[in-house]
């Protein structure tokens, strides 16, 4: 129950930054002018975007302090953004931290990404092709105009039942963008979380009044999903079925639309009691959800409502808690476009020096060191801030720990010797492992330093860099799993382990 009432919470708050005000302000039609934002084909821009954490009364521990002055001095600017088109964008502009200043730049298409960051020995090229797709697999694709009009259907469904929110306003303004002075009209819009819940229930009070609209809404993504399914599961057993006719998908459709209507209608009858039993029970959520949970957003727009300018504040106030150190969390953003739908070329990435090809998800904490300047911001910020190269997990053995129920994951104790399972531990330290099948022979490579640890299987004999080592016992093999002495592979992995002989866990950490 309580994860449903913080889950519904979420909900509550993304509605903060969605529900922004839909209806014509002063003569402008702000749905056109959201929905203007599709329509942008190509670009230029520019953006700033910081974080403020606002710390709880009373005194902070070092090491809070020492996370909230980290964050304070987080922001990013992009001091260009081009989208050629909508595969091709590239970015270039600093992360600051902690006075210092990492530039970065950034190019993809619908191929790859490629990044380059200062500090980096050469920028990282990323894939974005799944690998080892069969090129004879093919499905229906949408295209880039089928995604944006998908889009634009479903998001103005949605502008079209959101009600405006209690401060919202239209005024002329002359404001420069990119250093152009212009005359734009300044939308300003102002949410309280106090009135997120009464958003909510008006949008959901005119949604269940327009069936026709929910109806049209699904036969488009009915109409842009239907084929792609269809084909993807063409062929597999089982899932052979006739097309509908026009009949029949019409009704389907027409269920689909009454079943989602009735739900909202009796959903809305006790919406008010639903809301105020999620407070009493979460109480917490009055701050969250508070008057001092305040959005603010202005939109500049041109003749042609294309949105030149903005700038968001988000202030979202917490609750006191003894394990939050912070009652205010702030967010600032401000962003200029112009360009509008002209032709402009994207900066590629300089991969004069080649690229570090990484796969989505690869790359380990000691190859990513070795492709960056040793002495650089970046390398510091890396190894020093964000610890990458910190690891730690727990291993559990049975209440009798000489004895094992699954080989390859469990310590076991075998002549007063604490054994663990040599592939498991190399795979949570991102160590390199080889076996020779023919000499039963185990190398590992460590991940950090590269250094080369060689086993063998029966023997208590090791070397660590060439340098023979005795293990206290031999190397094992239980049920396929071959072990190892864990003060012999820790140290040799640079990490530590501890041995709760209580507990019947083994801690293993590397900083």
């Amino acid at each position: 129950m309580k994860r449903f009432k913080w889950g519904l919470a979420a909900a509550l708050s993304l509605l903060l930054v969605v529900l922004a005000g839909c209806q014509a302000v002063g003569g402008v039609d702000v749905s056109k002018a959201a929905l203007s934002a599709l329509d942008v084909k190509s670009a230029m821009s520019k953006q700033t975007l910081s974080l403020q954490l606002v710390p709880a009364d009373g005194k902070l521990g070092e090491e809070d302090k020492k996370a909230i002055d980290l964050l304070n001095s987080l922001s990013v600017t992009i001091d260009q953004a081009i989208m050629q088109d909508m595969n091709h964008v590239s970015m270039e502009g600093a992360v600051q931290l902690q006075g210092k200043k990492l530039p970065f730049h950034l190019a993809m298409d619908d191929k790859k990404m490629d990044l380059s960051v200062e500090g980096m020995t050469q920028p990282i090229s990323v894939s974005l092709v799944p690998e080892g797709l069969d090129p004879s697999f093919t499905v229906p694709q949408m295209n880039n105009e089928s995604v944006i009009q998908m889009y634009k259907d479903m998001l103005g469904f949605l502008l079209k039942h959101t009600p405006n929110p209690s401060s919202i306003s239209i005024a002329p303004v002359t404001d420069k963008v990119n250093g152009e002075s212009l005359s734009l009209q300044k939308l300003h819009i102002e949410i309280r979380g106090d009135e997120l819940a009464g958003l909510a229930k008006g949008f959901l009070t005119s949604l269940s009044q327009d069936k026709d609209g929910l109806k049209q809404l699904i036969t488009r993504l009915y109409d842009t999903y239907y084929p792609i399914i269809t084909a993807y599961y063409a062929g597999v057993p089982g899932t052979e079925t006739a097309a509908p006719t026009s009949a029949e998908k019409e009704k389907e459709i027409a269920a689909v639309a009454d079943e989602l209507i009735g739900a909202v209608n009796k959903l809305l009858p006790d919406f008010d009691k639903n809301v105020n039993g999620l407070f009493e029970g979460t109480p917490e959520l009055r701050t969250i959800l508070g008057k001092d949970t305040v959005l603010s957003l202005d939109y500049l727009l041109d003749s042609k409502l294309n949105i030149r300018k903005q700038n968001m504040d988000l202030t979202v106030q917490l609750p006191a808690n003894d394990d939050v150190p912070i009652k205010q969390v702030k967010v600032h953003s401000e962003a200029e476009t112009w360009k509008i739908n002209e032709p402009v070329n994207i900066h590629e990435v300089d991969g004069s020096k080649g690229f570090w090809n990484v796969a989505p998800g690869e790359g380990t904490p000691g190859e990513m060191l070795r492709h960056l300047d040793s002495k650089s911001d970046l390398y510091r910020f890396m190894k020093d801030d964000m610890k990458i190269t910190h690891k730690s997990f727990d291993m559990y053995a049975e209440d009798d720990p000489t004895t094992m129920l699954v080989p390859g994951y469990e310590p076991v104790i075998v002549n007063n010797t604490l054994m663990v399972p040599v592939k498991h531990v190399a795979n949570q330290l991102d160590a390199k492992l080889s076996w020779d099948k023919a000499t039963k022979q185990i190398t590992l490579t460590e991940d950090l330093t590269g250094a080369k640890i060689v086993l063998k299987v029966g023997s208590k004999q090791a070397s660590i860099n060439g340098t023979a080592e005795v293990l206290a016992q031999p190397v094992q093999n239980f049920d396929g799993s071959n072990y190892v002495p864990m003060r012999f592979i820790t140290k040799a992995l640079g990490a530590q382990g501890h041995w709760d002989a209580k507990g019947k866990v083994l801690t293993i950490e590397r900083d």
